[in-house]
């Protein structure tokens, strides 16, 4: 647990084809199935390095989710605007980006990043969540962190989603949300 930012739930990969990507983890690494979110996501605010964009600002393709265990998987394939999955794809990355974390004071958590200096690559807000990508990464320490304040309808959808891949038989690979 990180004094900082919380627990991590959440292990997040960017990759070029979230279709291959799914294949590879429901074949080769036996999780699933990936439920993908409805694209776009319908963002309330969405800001790409404290700048504000249109909630329809296409920064995903696709994302799709799963578990190992009490461990969520996220595979993100970037759109075609310019965001921290676009920018670590093109500087010639793929695999995992990002660790996800709860927090329960979102706003105080910010602050506290602010003030270290840590630079806030994404922020939003869905029906879901508050979120915030901060730029922790060192290449070969540690990768970003994304910060969440969930609302109890992602807890609700997260447990489903748990539900499911307990009870997966293998077959069926990606589920629309």
């Amino acid at each position: 647990m990180s004094k900082i930012y919380g627990t991590t739930f959440q292990v997040a990969y960017v990759v070029p084809d979230l279709g291959a990507a799914i294949e590879h983890w429901t074949t080769k690494m036996g999780v699933g199935p990936f439920f993908e979110f409805p694209i776009p996501l319908p963002f309330e605010e969405l800001a790409v390095r404290e700048e504000k964009v249109p909630n329809d600002h296409p920064v995903f393709a696709g994302v799709g989710v799963s578990y190992s265990g009490d461990t969520m998987i996220e595979l993100i394939q970037p759109g075609t605007a310019a965001s921290t999955y676009r920018e670590f794809l093109e500087s010639g990355q793929s695999g995992i980006h990002h660790f996800g974390t709860f927090v329960e004071d979102y706003d105080a958590v910010m602050a506290d990043a602010r003030a270290r200096g840590v630079p806030v690559l994404l922020e939003g807000t869905l029906p879901l969540s508050r979120f915030a990508y901060l730029d922790t990464a060192k290449p070969g320490l540690s990768p970003i962190v994304e910060i969440i304040q969930p609302y109890d309808a992602m807890f609700e959808t997260f447990e489903m989603i748990r539900g499911e891949v307990r009870n997966w038989d293998g077959k069926t690979k990606r589920k629309a949300l």
